[in-house]
């Protein structure tokens, strides 16, 4: 088991008149190549909870195992568990800094202490993964690249040291739909190759798409994880919480209220056109 929470808690400014506690008694389990979706509103705790999952943020109670390591554990490597989980932070292509992409992306192996000849490696087998062919960008200065392959080569600066699982911090901010579709196409085939992946997002229609189960964060708690058909079939529920669902799961309400014959579960494009291609087929044969 990759990553568990137990009783995970979070204080701001504790002891003063600022206190704020944004993680309250947060507990789950996640297994080896689960793709998990983090969704909440503004406030709810949804980066508090990944900056502590590999120990960016200390908890002011409960704790994080990784792998078997008790990241609440003073004697924890966390150059180790940092190694284990890699962190995409929203809009990373901020951070980039080297003077080249290939620097760039061989910054974070270099602090693992690999030798020339490794670090080369992870670097070409990074760009490989994010589609950026290394004679054409290799010796490009990040900062004359588009915005998405700016993200593209921030991202595989953390491919580069080679983690098992992957925190995305909602992955497609900010990008056009073109680098939209084709940063989640490549979350998608980094899931497939067998990381587990937790990705934040705002977009309930990505989230019903890929994830196997959703976390749903409110004020500090989980208030629900379950699949997206258990999520999204409480819709009362997350409006409450100030979430919707997908579109097309709107849509499909909509229609069966005004006499379709729809499933009850249809929260992404494909189950909608599988449902809408039986009910057409199904009265061709009436």
């Amino acid at each position: 088991m990759p990553v568990e929470a137990r009783e995970l808690t979070h204080t701001y400014n504790a002891d003063s008149p600022f206190e704020s506690t944004a993680l309250d008694k947060v507990n789950f389990k996640i297994q080896d190549g689960e793709f998990i979706g983090i969704i909440g509103h503004t406030g709810s705790g949804k980066s508090t909870l990944i900056q502590h999952l590999n120990g960016l943020l200390k908890p002011t109670g409960g704790t994080v195992i990784v792998n078997g390591m008790d990241l609440a554990d003073k004697s924890t490597n966390m150059k180790e568990v940092r190694r284990t989980i890699g962190l995409v932070f929203q809009y990373p292509e901020y951070q980039l800094f080297e003077e080249t992409v290939e620097k760039d992306i061989a910054f974070g192996p270099k602090n693992l202490g690999l030798d020339e000849k490794k670090i080369a490696a992870r670097v070409r087998d990074a760009m490989r993964l994010v589609d950026l062919d290394y004679a054409q960008f290799a010796n490009k200065s990040p900062f004359e690249l588009s915005g998405g392959q700016k993200r593209r080569v921030a991202i595989a600066g953390v491919l580069a040291m080679e983690p098992d699982i992957l925190i995305l911090d909602e992955p497609t901010a900010g990008l056009d739909p073109y680098g939209r579709d084709y940063i989640l196409s490549l979350v998608e085939n980094w899931h497939k190759l067998g990381r587990t992946i937790l990705m934040v997002s705002h977009s309930m229609d990505d989230v019903a798409r890929f994830a196997d189960r959703i976390f749903v964060m409110n004020h500090g708690r989980l208030e629900m994880q379950g699949t997206p058909d258990e999520v999204f079939d409480q819709e009362e529920r997350l409006r409450a919480m100030g979430l919707d669902v997908p579109a097309v799961t709107t849509l499909a309400g909509e229609l069966s209220r005004r006499g379709f014959d729809l499933p009850r579960h249809i929260h992404t494009m494909d189950e909608m056109e599988r449902a809408l291609l039986s009910l057409l087929g199904g009265k061709e044969h009436a």
